[in-house]
């Protein structure tokens, strides 16, 4: 078979992602000073990665012997195509629904993927897609359907299976390759790509986190060795150095993190890695193992430096004199920390996040990323403020603005916030002199 793989975005002038945020995904915009405006553009510069779980189902297509393309358009030679998979967000919603619709004009099978399809699948199937609940791969994976079989498939299709994720093919990233190179700026210019160790997250902050949603709450991991054949073959055939983990938490299982570390120190690949764990799965002995592997940067989400507006948002997070503790040694072997930061908690308001700036410039991690609290559909915090949403559009759910009526917060009061924390933080002198001294000294 035919099969497109279409990925496409709105036309707005900041950066998009469908893979990060659990693959609902993020936009960047910063705010509206003159600062938040330059931050922006520095942003925009680097090139946007398709989501992981797109990529994957391109590689099970492909081990399927399946001929398999992939655009951010529709193509001009529709009627080449057997069917099309279309990878979800909620950041670019309306913009899928849209191509849906444009495609059943042509009488194509649209199967819609990703975590916010399946927990958001009516407008989808309405717009005329079958929506594919779940980890869409394991759908996929061996797919031998004929278009009889596909055209008889519900519209919902509750992807239920027992496919250990050690027999899923490599994403696909050779197919990407073709229309575009991804990079990442903060590994710098060569060839990036993103891939995984594990698959769900168990902790408690599922509560406001989109992970779980498509990949669940039970901890599956990858055999190591098959990690390492992964990242051989890319490295050998695309040229890839540069490896972004997906895991929504990198370190969760000790042994198994260390494994591949040391399978890494030992095959002596000389890549650069990027992570995103919780500061309570490092210590010492882990962070030296991380800078062997060849670790650059982690992402670690501090959300609050106020016990209460943690504990009321279901957070386990280690002490702050612990998370500074940790955070300055990793950075004193090398390996920078992006902090990140969520203005509006529930419970959250003027005080406590003035409380939480001061806390972030105190820690003058590398990097810090201040975001909103956005109650997501298929959340289980979504119930509590669905009644509560002020915004037409779910392209507006993008971590950047305020998106229901908070009780110690107004949407305006948001956007000023937002805009002085990155410019408090990023114009500190204690931040600019570590930056200055990491650059040219």
């Amino acid at each position: 078979m035919n099969i497109l793989l279409l990925d496409v975005y709105p036309h707005v002038d900041y950066r998009i992602s469908k893979d990060q945020n659990g693959g609902y995904g993020t936009a960047n915009d910063y705010g509206k000073t003159l600062f938040t405006k330059f931050l922006k553009f520095v942003v925009n510069k680097s090139i946007e990665f398709p989501p992981l779980f797109s990529v994957q189902v391109l590689g099970e297509l492909k081990d399927a012997n399946h001929s398999v393309e992939y655009s951010k358009t529709i193509p001009d030679n529709l009627e080449f195509f057997d069917f099309i998979v279309l990878a979800s967000s909620i950041v670019c919603h309306e913009t899928e629904i849209d191509t849906i619709k444009k495609l059943k004009k042509f009488n194509k099978i649209v199967f819609a993927i990703g975590p916010f399809a399946t927990s958001n699948p009516d407008n989808y199937i309405q717009a005329g897609a079958k929506v594919v609940k779940g980890e869409p791969e394991m759908f996929f994976h061996k797919f031998k359907k004929s278009n009889e079989e596909i055209k008889q498939l519900p519209n919902l299709i509750d992807n239920v299976n027992n496919i250990d994720i050690n027999d899923l093919a490599i994403p696909a990233w050779d197919i990407i390759f073709k229309n575009y190179t991804p990079r990442f700026k903060f590994l710098g210019k060569e060839p990036a790509v993103n891939i995984n160790a594990s698959r769900g997250c168990p902790y408690s902050c599922f509560y406001y986190c989109v992970y779980p949603l498509q990949q669940g709450r039970k901890l599956r991991l990858k055999n190591p060795d098959k990690l390492l054949n992964e990242i051989k073959y890319l490295k050998s055939s695309l040229g890839v150095n540069n490896f972004i983990f997906r895991d929504p938490v990198f370190s969760i299982d000790r042994k198994h993190t260390i494994e591949i570390c040391k399978k890494i120190i030992e095959a002596n690949l000389n890549i650069k890695i990027c992570i995103e764990t919780h500061l309570k799965n490092i210590d010492d002995e882990m962070a030296d193992y991380f800078k062997k592997a060849g670790v650059k940067l982690i992402y670690v989400g501090i959300e609050s430096a106020v016990d209460e507006v943690r504990k009321d948002s279901n957070r386990q997070s280690e002490a702050n004199d612990k998370q500074i503790q940790k955070i300055n040694y990793l950075e004193k072997i090398g390996i920078k920390v992006k902090a990140m930061y969520i203005i509006g908690l529930p419970t959250d308001n003027k005080k406590t996040f003035a409380e939480t700036l001061n806390y972030a410039k105190k820690i003058n991690s590398s990097y810090a990323q201040f975001s909103v609290f956005t109650p997501y559909p298929g959340t289980p915090v979504f119930s509590e403020y669905k009644d509560k949403i002020n915004v037409k559009s779910y392209e507006e759910f993008t971590q950047w603005q305020l998106v229901f009526d908070h009780p110690n917060f107004s949407k305006n009061e948001i956007d000023d916030i937002l805009s002085s924390a990155y410019q408090k933080y990023y114009l500190n002198p204690k931040w600019l002199l570590k930056h200055f001294k990491s650059k040219f000294l």
